[in-house]
Parts: structure tokens; sequence; C-alpha cells
């Protein structure tokens, strides 16, 4: 790590040198004034014996070891044949390093950085100290010290793995900092931009560098896909301006951004484009918070940060899966405990493992791959994962369906191959539920094919063609939608049918022709009704008094019932909206 600017312990050893060296200069010049006349007469009278040893000598060009005047002697020589003394001494003094202005020798540093520059800086992350960088170092200490603190304990678990990945890409390792800066190095940071992920990546940022998001999973979690996705847009990005201060500012602020700055302002300097407001002020105040974050996490005792407890560092052993796979199965297989495995996958939405994937790679800890692999390989698919086959009925919706099963609608959809959220009572949805759920479990290899979408079998519900044609009488207000879910059709044919093209227009009295197909619903036998009075009554029934704040949520988990139930017993909607004191039925 190079320091560029000079420090004020720097600039001002530079001025005490200037001192001294004009002090020295003006005392040499008055004890060796007797020389400078001698010369001069040796070179008007006696040309001849120029290149002859000179016999003149000054007391105090004798004194002390001869060793430490001999480079006295040599300037003494050169004035003789050339030119006088105080120019034989300040071409000396240039000679080690020294200049009339006072400046000192460059340092190693000083050199890498004119090395630097002259390269394009390609491989390295210039630190400069200013007021705004040492303003931030002083943020961080005091006011934000807590975050600095757990964000330093938590970098050591991914930082080696980070640095590897920027270096094979030429991005300096230091850029690893940013996640510092940007989440604190958390996994499920999410900021009001819609940015998710360590590296803050918005989706379609995310999606253009190759990461996968989805209802199953989102690889912006991944701390390991995005940082190669991170080190790639970094990449693009110096390409792009030449500098990683710009680099660094259009990640956090767009490519087009800074872009216009540029033109805005007529230069590619971000500490000159940080003096104008175009930029936003977190843009303007990033690189300065960046390069804080950098010196802090280099030393950190130098700025208070002590006694931090490190986190492991993040390794693991990859498993291939074959389809969705419940992460209770994959703890077992592994011998691990199920939050580990939550932990070194942060990518998965889900308690499984994303279906319609032939192969795919989960964590497991470090030395337990091989176990799992094989433990996996001899569990039947069953096991695996668990599917509920759900026979919508009216009123169901895909949430209350995802949330009598506690799962997501976004689930349901993508494993039944659904466009829209429009269901049909009657049919048949695939559920995917954990392992360890209650109730009946229904795995068929006829309804789920692993790779695809699930496949239920609506050919075998048996159908029939009306032989009349039924009419219905326009009642005030209906509508074609609510005439069709009545009988289970579809408006386009109710349009069809009775020669109407697009229009909905309805009026009370009209007469509509309805006809097609609609399915047999067989009736519950009266065992089954039987059988549920009998265990209903088998059950204490209990009336509960609403308090301020109740919902069937709480109601549901405070009496160990189910929100559907709930539901049922007492002929409401999910919707419906309670008041306290308001009495609910339920049976325990």
């Amino acid at each position: 790590m190079v320091i560029a600017s000079r420090t004020v312990s720097t600039a001002s050893l530079r001025q005490s040198a200037l001192a001294g060296l004009s002090l020295l200069l003006m005392l040499f010049s008055l004890s060796c004034s007797g020389i400078n006349s001698q010369v001069a007469k040796v070179n008007d009278d006696q040309p001849a014996i120029i290149n002859a040893e000179p016999d003149i000598e000054c007391a105090c060009l004798n004194d002390g070891i001869p060793e430490d005047n001999a480079w006295l002697y040599e300037a003494q020589t050169e004035t003789l044949n050339r030119e006088s003394t105080m120019t034989a001494l300040l071409n000396y003094l240039e000679d080690m390093g020294a200049s009339a202005s006072g400046t000192l020798p460059p340092t190693a540093a000083d050199v890498e950085i004119e090395i630097q520059a002259a390269t394009g800086a390609r491989y390295h992350f210039p630190l400069v100290m200013n007021a705004k960088v040492e303003h931030f170092i002083s943020y961080y200490s005091t006011v934000h010290n807590r975050f600095m603190h757990r964000s330093l304990a938590r970098s050591h678990r991914y930082l080696t793995m980070m640095r590897r990945v920027l270096r094979e890409h030429n991005v300096p390792e230091e850029l690893a900092y940013m996640v510092l800066v940007e989440s604190g190095f958390t996994t499920h940071a999410y900021s009001r931009a819609r940015a998710c992920g360590p590296w803050q990546f918005i989706s379609s940022t995310g999606r253009r560098y190759g990461l996968k998001i989805n209802s199953w999973v989102d690889e912006r979690r991944d701390p390991v896909k995005s940082t190669y996705a991170a080190a790639l847009y970094l990449s693009d990005l110096y390409e792009m301006f030449g500098s990683w201060y710009l680099a660094a500012a259009a990640y956090n602020a767009g490519e087009g951004k800074i872009q216009r700055a540029m033109r805005r302002h007529k230069t590619d300097d971000f500490w000159q484009m940080a003096n104008f407001r175009y930029l936003k002020r977190e843009t303007r105040e990033y690189i300065p918070r960046l390069l804080a974050a950098i010196m802090i996490a280099k030393e950190p005792e130098k700025y208070g940060f002590v006694d931090i407890e490190y986190e492991v560092p993040f390794t693991y052993d990859l498993v291939k899966v074959a389809d969705a796979t419940d992460l209770d199965a994959l703890a077992w297989a592994s011998g691990a405990r199920i939050e580990d495995i939550r932990k070194l996958n942060p990518e998965l939405n889900c308690w499984c493992t994303p279906p319609k994937v032939k192969e795919y790679e989960v964590r497991v800890p470090l030395g337990r791959g091989k176990r799992c692999q094989q433990a996996l390989a001899d569990l039947p698919p069953a096991k695996r994962v668990t599917f509920r086959k759900h026979r919508i009925r009216p009123g169901d919706t895909l949430s209350t369906i995802a949330r009598r099963y506690h799962t997501g609608v976004r689930q349901i959809m993508d494993l039944n191959g659904l466009r829209s959220c429009r269901i049909r009572a009657g049919r048949d949805l695939l559920i995917p539920v954990r392992v360890s759920g209650r109730g009946a479990v229904v795995f068929d290899r006829q309804i789920y094919h692993p790779g695809s979408f699930s496949k239920l079998n609506y050919a075998s519900q048996p159908k029939r063609r009306s032989q009349k044609v039924s009419k219905y009488r326009v009642r005030k207000g209906d509508s074609l939608w609510k005439i069709a879910r009545r009988h289970n059709l579809r408006v386009a044919d109710i349009q069809r049918w009775n020669g109407m093209g697009r229009s909905t227009a309805l009026k009370p009295g009209q007469t509509l022709k309805l006809k097609g197909y609609s399915p047999v619903v067989k009736k519950r036998s009266r065992v089954t009704k039987k059988s549920s009075k009998s265990i209903r009554s088998r059950k204490k029934k209990r009336v509960v008094t609403l308090r301020k704040g109740d919902n069937l949520w709480r109601i549901s988990r405070r009496y160990q019932v189910s929100i559907a139930d709930l539901e049922r017993w007492n002929n409401i909607h999910s919707k419906t909206i309670l008041q306290p004191g308001q009495r609910l039925v339920l049976y325990r």
C-alpha cells in the first residue's frame, strides 16, 4: 500500500532542511571568501598552470578527519578547474538529492507512485490523505464505531476469497473493502434502491453479469458469485474511465452519471467533481469513505479498534444435488445444523434448492462433502422434498393457499407453470412443502417430473358436455366475470356463444346462452360428513374474545390451530377486519 500525498510532518521536514541548507551556504561563503580571490588571481595571471596542484588551503578545510572532508577537497579541485567553490557545493548537494528550492529527495513511495502514474496504475488503488478522508476516519472511529467493529469482525470471513477473485481479474485488492462501505460484509443487506447482497447489486446489473434472480434463488447474496460479478463490473468500469476513483464512483452512481459529470465539469479528476453539487452527496462522499475504511482496516489498532473477534474464514465443500432438495435433508446427510447450511447458502430464498435444475451445487461444512453426497445418493426422492396436491376450492387464491402451506406464491406459480395468479376451482395444484410438514404426503412420478414443470392429470377429471343450451337471465349487479365464475365458464366463451364480440356490457333482464364443458363435482358421502362431525364433536368448543392487537395469525399461534380452521369455524374471510371484543369460536 502506497500513500501518495505528503503528511504534515514531511512538509515541516522540508522547511527545516531548506533553512539549514541556506545557513550552511552562507557560513561557507563567508569563511572561504579568500579562496575566490586567489582563484581569480591564478586564472588571470597564470593561465599556463591551471592543471597544477593547488597550493591554496583554508583552515576550515583542514579541521576534522580527512575522510570527512574528502567531498570538499573534490569540490575545491573542481572549483579551481571550472567554477567557483559555491557552484561546486551546490552541484554536490544537488547530486546528493537536494535542490536550491529545499525539496527533499524522492522516497521509494514517491518513485512507486510516479511509476504507477506512468503505467496507468492498473493494479494499484492510490490512497490519499486529505481533510475529507480524515473526517471519515474520525467518523468511523467515534460515531460509527460499533458498526465498524462488527464489520471488521465479519470481514475476516470473506476477505481472503474476495482478494483472490479480484487478483484474478487484475483489480486492486483494496477494493474488497468496498463491501465494508456497501453492506458491512453482510449477505442479506437490502437498500432503499432495492440493491441486495454484500456488493449491493441492483437486479438489472446483477443479471447483466450472470447472477440468477428468481423466486427460488437470489445470487446477489452469494458471496462468491457476487464477488466474481463485482470484479468483472469494476474491470469494465476501469476500462471505461481509466481511473479507479472514477470506477468506484461509477459503481455507486452508475457509469452514465459519471460520464455526464465529466462532460459537465470538463474534468476527469474525482476531487474536482466532488466540489460541485451535480453528483449526489452519497457519491461525493463514497471515495473518502472507501479510503477511510481501507486505512482503518489495514491498521485497526492505530485507530482504537482492539479486541476484535474475527469470524472464521468462509470454507466449505460443494455437493451436487439433483432437483429440489430440502435443506433439512442436506443437514441430516452432512451431519450439520440447518443454521450452518443456511449460512453457507445465503442465496436460497426457500427451504429447499430450486426445482427444474438437474445439478445444483450446495455448500456444506468443510470435510463433510463426501459423506453428504453418499447419503443423498441413498435417500429416496420422497425424503428429499415433499409435494402435496391441493384441490382448488371456490374462494381460494394463491395467497391463501401459500399461507395455508407456509410457502410462497411465486414458488407455487413456478412449480405449476402459471403465468398469472388466476386459478380455477376444481383443478389441482402441486404445492412444495417441507419434509417435516403435517398432513398426507403426495409424491408421484406421474405428477412431478424432476427437471420440468409439474404435470397434473387434468384429463382424468370426468367431464360432460351439456346436451341442452341453458339460459341465464341477467340480474342487477351481474357482470360477465361473475357469471362465468358462477358457472365455471370462460368469459370469452360466453361472448362467443351470444355474439357479443369483445363487448362486456350487460343489461338487467337480458338473456344469455350458456353451454360448454363443466367438470362434474362429486358430492361428499354421508360417511365423510359424519366422520368430520364426530371428529369435531370429540374436540372441546371454546369461545375466544379478541383483545386489542389480535388477529387470526396470533390467535392460531396462541391456541395451536390453523388459520384455515378459524376461517371455516367462524365463516369469515382472511381479509376480514377483526375488532376488539369480537368473539371467535374454535375447537381444540
